[in-house]
């Protein structure tokens, strides 16, 4: 774990592993350590660079409505100080958006970008979806941990991890983050649409065909707007980072390589 003070705030990040750039993004109410299982898959090596978002980990409690802009600033301020002019970018889910933004916003850096996830413009029922988690987060972190293992799973997944249950919903306070509020506002409000035909580097699009919150539609709106971007429909829900890590990694490696 380290930190980086810029503009007065705190930004909490890692960097693990050994090789080429990869910055990381995670998704709404998680930290930096979404991508472990991921990461833990991978047979590319890449020094991973996760950055926490506001709220998150490490990094100072937002007094704003979040920036889709200043948090992509923030993350590309990290890899100014940790030197790394060029850098591969991913994101899961809200991260996904922060990647294809950075992705558009900074190109003539970006080598290569992974969408898990992600989608451009939130729709009603993902404004109501949002909305719901904020007020499910308001009484109890278990209450929404509880919602979102049901939800966010498939049926086989949640089968074999029934006996567990218990036991994830007792840390569901320390998994689900203080700024989580926020990045569900910012959710409730994305619309990069416009940024789309700015991305130029090699895009992978990923998503779960099982997912409920953000439908696979999204993934295939990104593919084919992005251009040269290459789809995958990956057998999982929203949560399929948890469920096929493996695959995940397999697809991303494969990407990184090409």
């Amino acid at each position: 774990m380290a930190t980086l003070e810029r503009d007065g705030r705190i930004i909490g990040f890692s960097v693990e592993g050994e090789g080429a750039p990869l910055l990381a993004f995670h998704g709404t109410t998680q930290s930096r350590n979404a991508w472990d299982a991921v990461r833990g898959a991978m047979s590319v090596p890449r020094a991973w660079v996760c950055v926490d978002l506001p709220g998150s980990g490490e990094s100072s409690l937002p007094d704003a409505p979040l920036d889709l802009d200043g948090i992509v600033a923030d993350a590309v301020a990290v890899m100014d100080h940790l030197g790394h002019d060029s850098f591969d970018v991913t994101g899961y889910s809200l991260g996904a958006v922060a990647a294809l933004r950075t992705a558009a916003r900074h190109g003539n850096r970006v080598r290569t970008v992974t969408s898990l996830c992600g989608w451009t413009r939130s729709d009603a029922r993902m404004r109501l979806t949002f909305a719901l988690w904020r007020r499910l987060i308001a009484l109890g972190p278990d209450v929404f941990m509880h919602y979102a293992l049901v939800d966010g799973y498939t049926a086989g997944t949640l089968e074999a991890m029934e006996p567990l249950v218990p036991s994830v919903l007792e840390m569901a306070g320390a998994m689900v983050q203080p700024g989580s509020d926020a990045h569900l506002e910012l959710d409730e409000r994305i619309d990069i649409e416009e940024s789309l035909g700015d991305v130029r580097a090699p895009c992978l699009v990923m998503g779960g065909i099982e997912d409920r919150w953000v439908d696979i539609a999204a993934s295939r709106h990104i593919a084919s707007a992005v251009r040269g971007a290459r789809l995958v429909e990956l057998p999982g829900g929203h949560l399929v980072m948890g469920e096929r890590p493996d695959l995940v990694a397999v697809h991303l490696g494969e990407h990184l390589t090409r």
